[in-house]
């Protein structure tokens, strides 16, 4: 029993005809006539009433048409949807916070015009996480601030953004504010790990000098709050800080000698298969820095 034979098996039944059975599956008569022999011998079961005006189901025939016509329809409809099954299943994306506050929407504006069937499922944590998904599977790709040193992942650069010291107005900053001075500053950062502090912290490194903050945080917010309180300095992307820049409760301190940027990545296993929506959204996404 084959997936051949419930075909023929099927059409019969539509047809209630061996001769126009044949003729619709462009078979003989007598090779449609064995298939049902084969059927019925295999099952063990008549399958037809052949009376002196043609055939008609007998009780296990129905019985058995009902369970063969479902998988017949079944591969039918798995044949049709074949071609289209890579852009009908949904798309496993992670994100960094910031590139999500700013970026994530306008690349899933794009994505979303031209795979309109394509479902995302977006996921918003911190890069070692994401990183941590991509090695697990449980993500396709992953938008990631910073550099990922696993060689078993490729990255590709996308677009990058400014890390800025911003203080309260009346915050008294060093005079001149150079890595030194920073460094002995009322410090505001991120945790260890959060790509902003390793930017910050491998930039310090450069003059040979280490920091110890006064807050350390994994959530920016608290840290633009602390800052607008007077509490220190906080080393923050601008992008993030933008709002509070333009409508004055922060103010950027110039460094001397120090330009802090992040670079944003797109990420994903090597040995990852990229379907047509998972290669457009990566394309996309690296053209979005581009525009």
């Amino acid at each position: 029993m084959n997936l051949r034979h419930l075909s023929v098996f099927c059409t019969v039944c539509k047809e209630m005809s061996f001769t126009k059975a044949a003729q619709s599956l462009y078979m003989t008569q007598p090779a449609v006539s064995h298939v049902i022999a084969e059927l019925e011998r295999e099952t063990g079961c008549v399958l037809f009433d052949r009376v002196a005006r043609g055939i008609s189901l007998t009780g296990a025939g129905r019985a058995f048409y009902g369970k063969a016509s479902a998988i017949v329809e079944l591969y039918e409809d798995l044949e049709r949807s074949s071609g289209s099954l890579e852009f009908a299943s949904p798309i496993r994306i992670g994100s960094s916070i910031t590139i999500a506050n700013f970026l994530l929407p306008g690349i899933m504006r794009e994505f979303q015009k031209e795979f309109s069937n394509t479902p995302v499922r977006i996921e918003v944590d911190t890069a070692r996480h994401n990183t941590e998904k991509l090695l697990r599977g449980d993500i396709d790709a992953a938008l990631i601030e910073g550099a990922i040193s696993d060689n078993r992942l490729a990255e590709h650069p996308f677009s990058a953004f400014d890390i800025v010291a911003v203080c309260a107005p009346d915050y008294p900053l060093p005079a001149p504010l150079t890595p030194q001075s920073l460094a002995n500053a009322e410090l505001l950062l991120r945790e260890k790990g959060s790509s902003v502090r390793d930017v910050f912290d491998s930039a310090l490194m450069l003059h040979g000098l280490v920091c110890d903050p006064k807050w350390t945080s994994v959530d920016s917010q608290a840290l633009i709050r602390a800052a607008q309180n007077g509490f220190g300095i906080a080393i923050l992307p601008a992008l993030l800080v933008q709002s509070e820049l333009t409508g004055g409760s922060l103010v950027q301190a110039g460094i001397r000698d120090m330009h802090l940027q992040n670079t944003n990545y797109t990420v994903y296993h090597r040995e990852k298969h990229l379907s047509p929506p998972l290669r457009g959204f990566l394309g996309i996404a690296e053209q979005s820095a581009r525009t």
